[in-house]
């Protein structure tokens, strides 16, 4: 399933409690994400894709634009 940018900037932005994010924020340093958010996130994402995502690729996760990849990616 593709999900556009735009959305998926709005689901993080939203369940990281940010006003705005950018591309080339880090979820941890610059959006200030804790574990719980992250999970939070990720559980976002896995129900707008009505797919699972892996502990490896959650581990991969440091930017805004790697959560783009990850969701760009085919499944």
């Amino acid at each position: 399933m593709t999900v556009p940018p735009e959305e998926v900037l709005e689901i993080v932005a939203v369940q990281l409690g940010a006003k705005a994010v950018e591309r080339g924020d880090h979820l941890l340093e610059d959006l200030g994400a804790d574990s719980a958010d992250l999970l939070n996130l990720v559980l976002a994402l896995e129900d707008r894709l009505g797919t699972s995502i892996g502990e490896a690729e959650v581990a991969a996760l440091e930017t805004v634009d790697d959560v783009l990849r990850l969701v760009a990616r085919p499944r």
